[in-house]
């Protein structure tokens, strides 16, 4: 592990300017965030943890018998709900001698669309380097899905980038799983609960998420057709993972916040302003555009809520009659 903590000013992470990053390796936190109108009090920071940051912090780990869900465990306990995994990538290794599959068999499956899958994007990467071997990546799904996939020849690439011979690496191809926000956080904390089941969890997610399939002519729903022998192979007597995602219900007080800073109330004025000083000239006033206004079923549940929580009931049936009929949005 390297000793040295380095500190950078400033660094901008996922559209956030930060004042601060310290550095340990391959380990990165940035913090000390300025003040924006979408976050007004420069609150949080942000942990990065590259390929070989998660080996040092597993290194970090091990010596103290502990394992990655104990490292999230600790996050529960110190910040309770108050973080959340914006990404993960979960790697795993065939290193095979015979693989059970290579990504140049992927691509194929994929050019057939023989596949069933919530997403159907994908596309490939060759990266040739000075022998006259393709490094060959599949990757399904785009860089900002919930869930997405790469397939690659791990062998290739460890060949070029530290001049060894295949024969040396061995075969070695990776699947690699990339969660973001919601699917991210649920898959971290299931994590949590099950440290010592990674790999079951690993496959369980493809299992549920991901087919590759045998063609069938006589059938149009490609979702009934037979999965094909390397996928069933690969992932094994294997339970189909499900993630759940726990639904959020903000609070009216957090809808207030959220009308206050997301600059909503400052539209409202300046519509009141042009309104005051005779100049909203073809614009309609703010009692024209209230008149018509419909409340959401989520923003009428919570109103309804909060007049039950003060003990003004009678205004219910007001807030029912303006409520939009089916489903809105939450507000």
């Amino acid at each position: 592990m390297p000793e040295d903590i380095f500190i950078t000013y400033p660094a901008k992470v996922a559209f956030k300017t930060y004042q601060t990053r310290w550095q340990l390796g391959d380990i990165y936190i940035s913090g000390n965030a300025k003040p924006t109108e979408d976050n007004p009090e420069g609150l949080g920071c942000y942990l990065v943890m590259t390929g070989r940051g998660c080996d040092d912090i597993f290194n970090i780990l091990d010596s103290h018998n502990r394992t990655f869900g104990h490292m999230f465990h600790q996050c529960v306990r110190w910040f309770g709900t108050e973080f959340h995994f914006t990404r993960l990538d979960i790697a795993i290794d065939d290193r095979n001698e015979v693989p059970f599959f290579t990504p140049a068999q992927i691509q194929k499956k994929f050019e057939k669309e023989e596949f069933v899958s919530t997403s159907d994007f994908y596309h490939f990467d060759d990266s040739k380097y000075d022998t006259d071997d393709l490094a060959r990546t599949a990757y399904l799904g785009s860089g900002k899905s919930a869930i997405s996939y790469r397939f690659y020849d791990k062998d290739r690439e460890v060949s070029a980038k530290y001049s060894k011979s295949l024969d040396e690496i061995g075969s070695w191809k990776r699947t690699e799983i990339q969660l973001r926000d919601e699917k991210a956080h649920a898959f971290a904390m299931l994590f949590e609960e099950r440290p010592m089941e990674l790999g079951e969890l690993a496959f369980g997610l493809l299992a549920e998420n991901l087919r590759f399939v045998v063609p069938n002519k006589s059938e149009s729903n490609k979702s009934r057709w037979k999965t094909c022998r390397f996928w069933k192979r690969f992932l094994g007597n294997v339970e189909p993972l499900k993630l759940h995602i726990p639904k959020t219900q903000n609070s009216l007080l957090e809808t207030q916040q959220w009308l206050t800073d997301g600059g909503v109330i400052s539209a409202v004025k300046g519509f009141y302003f042009l309104e005051e000083h005779d100049a909203l000239g073809e614009l309609k006033s703010v009692g024209e555009m209230l008149d018509k206004a419909r409340y959401s079923p989520p923003l009428s549940s919570k109103l309804t809520g909060h007049l039950q929580r003060i003990g003004r009931e009678e205004l219910i049936p007001h807030i029912q009659y303006d409520t939009k009929s089916g489903k809105g949005g939450v507000v």
